[in-house]
């Protein structure tokens, strides 16, 4: 009988116990600890890339971000297509609101915390026009290719430069009346600029067929290398600009091809230089032949050994 008294008490003093222990879940599940009033992430439509968020150091009520955006009508305000404040905050705007904006391209969202607290934050919109929407032209087809390079094989080659190496109504020259029409479509998840680029025949109804017609060095056969140079494609293909490595990409089918894009500058290789006045799209993943080629020849700079093809292109 001692037994099942001492176990009664222990039992009871156990229960006592639970019952003035206070629940730990109970603080966390209240909220009251949560002061966070942050906002973590903000896009808008046609954003490029994500917004640069700060607080103020001196005024932690304050706190900014900056986003970029493509071509924004500021006059008619910007969607709002993805924001996340803390746990447990809320904001003055929401997803699919239009934020209207300040003549200084400024606007002011609030995110209260869990306990009430309120930060303000600025955002300041940086408008970025998409310099390839629009419509463009084939100045030139330049390369940088040969041999030997450090030998003096290496050389800048206008592949207009003589007539005699194509033929003379489908060779290069064909596609120098032609118009390529980019056609900005918006900005995807990754911050990147796409559309369609139409590439059109011009009045000659032709495009270049990059097919080598002069003579061969001794044992080389190789003429048809479209698969170098038809890098624009025929018709209509899509394209995408990433901001952050600068560069443009060609997609037509399965058939992709990415350029850097460059604008104004020179660029030299062994103390040869070609110079680009406005924009040029370099391609670098060219496919050559072997090894050592008939080094001093057109046919290896251009054939045998291509290194950087260079499509320059004037806006119209």
């Amino acid at each position: 009988m001692k037994i099942i008294h001492y176990i009664s008490i222990i039992a009871m003093a156990c229960l006592a116990f639970v019952a003035c222990q206070k629940d730990p879940l109970a603080d966390i599940e209240e909220g009251s600890w949560n002061k966070e009033k942050r906002l973590i992430g903000i896009s808008f439509e046609n954003q490029a890339g994500d917004a640069s968020i700060s607080i103020d150091a001196d005024d932690i009520s304050k706190g900014t971000a900056e986003v970029t955006i493509v071509n924004p009508d500021m006059s008619a305000g910007i969607k709002v297509t993805k924001l996340e404040v803390s746990y447990g905050a809320t904001s003055s705007i929401a997803i699919n609101d239009v934020v209207k904006f300040n003549a200084d391209n400024s606007a002011t969202i609030t995110v209260t915390g869990h306990d009430g607290g309120v930060r303000t934050y600025t955002i300041y919109v940086t408008p970025l026009s998409e310099p390839f929407d629009g419509t463009w032209k084939i100045d030139e087809f330049d390369l940088w290719g040969g041999t030997g390079p450090e030998y003096g094989g290496g050389s800048f080659v206008n592949l207009n430069a003589d007539a005699s190496w194509w033929d003379a109504v489908s060779g290069p020259a064909a596609e120098l009346d032609n118009i390529i029409e980019f056609k900005l479509e918006g900005v995807n998840d990754a911050g990147q600029t796409y559309g369609t680029c139409d590439n059109g025949v011009g009045s000659d109804g032709k495009y270049a067929d990059f097919v080598w017609v002069a003579g061969l060095p001794n044992g080389y056969s190789v003429t048809d290398v479209n698969y170098n140079f038809r890098r624009i494609p025929k018709g209509e293909s899509n394209w995408t600009h990433d901001y952050t490595t600068n560069t443009i990409t060609f997609t037509q089918g399965t058939d992709t091809h990415t350029a850097n894009v460059l604008e104004s500058t020179s660029i030299t290789y062994y103390g040869k230089t070609l110079d680009i006045s406005g924009y040029a799209l370099e391609f670098t993943d060219m496919t050559t032949l072997g090894g050592w080629g008939p080094i001093y020849t057109a046919y290896d700079q251009i054939i045998y050994m291509p290194r950087n093809y260079y499509v320059q292109i004037s806006k119209q």
